[in-house]
């Protein structure tokens, strides 16, 4: 996993310390955890936005999604119990309109429809690439 920390001018306070994590083969519960470690350091390092470039990402499970949930509730709340299992995975679809939304850069079509199948993702953005997705920050 690969970290890549941008570090835009002073004028555009909006995309200000903006960290791309860039995962690599499955995402699942062999790694889960380093890319929600790896997020932790980006935002302890002075993150302000985690963009995730899904494009190395041949697969994603469950596992994988409560990853990318645990990011995206990073940015505002405590992190669901990782222990809870199925019942933190049902309890996404209740109440993830109440925090910030990830941005997902460039996931290859299986990915896309993983993401796509599952009753939770509305707290993802799903960008086709880099430029789309910082763009969007300052939106």
């Amino acid at each position: 996993m690969i970290i890549t920390t941008i570090y835009t001018d002073a004028t555009d306070q909006s995309l200000a310390r903006a960290a791309i994590l860039r995962p690599t083969g499955a995402l699942d519960r062999s790694n889960y955890d380093d890319l929600i470690r790896q997020d932790m350091a980006a935002r302890a390092a002075g993150a302000g936005h985690i963009i995730v470039d899904m494009c190395a990402v041949e697969r994603v499970n469950t596992a994988g999604l409560v990853a990318l949930y645990t990011i995206a509730r990073r940015a505002h709340a405590a992190p669901p119990d990782l222990e809870a299992g199925w019942a933190a995975i049902r309890a996404l679809a209740e109440d993830d309109a109440l925090f910030p939304r990830l941005a997902i850069v460039n996931p290859c079509p299986s990915v896309c429809q993983t993401l796509a199948g599952v009753p939770f993702s509305n707290f993802l953005d799903i960008h086709a690439d880099l430029d789309t997705a910082l763009a969007a920050l300052v939106a």
